[in-house]
């Protein structure tokens, strides 16, 4: 099994939060805010990309 280990570097957090908040910022921008599904979903989209930034410490 591989050794799965989390980054707890403050530049990687600081990363994955600027991320999803930029990424959720252009998902309003681009899709607006007319229905509470499709912004659930830039929600979901967002958080799942900052916590990929956050993990992978790109």
């Amino acid at each position: 099994m591989a050794d799965v280990h989390v980054k707890r570097a403050m530049p990687s957090l600081i990363g994955g939060i600027f991320t999803a908040v930029a990424v959720f910022v252009l998902w309003l921008l681009l899709f607006g805010t007319a229905s509470v599904p499709l912004i659930a979903l830039g929600a979901v989209v967002s958080l799942g990309l900052g916590t990929w930034i956050r993990l992978a410490d790109l």
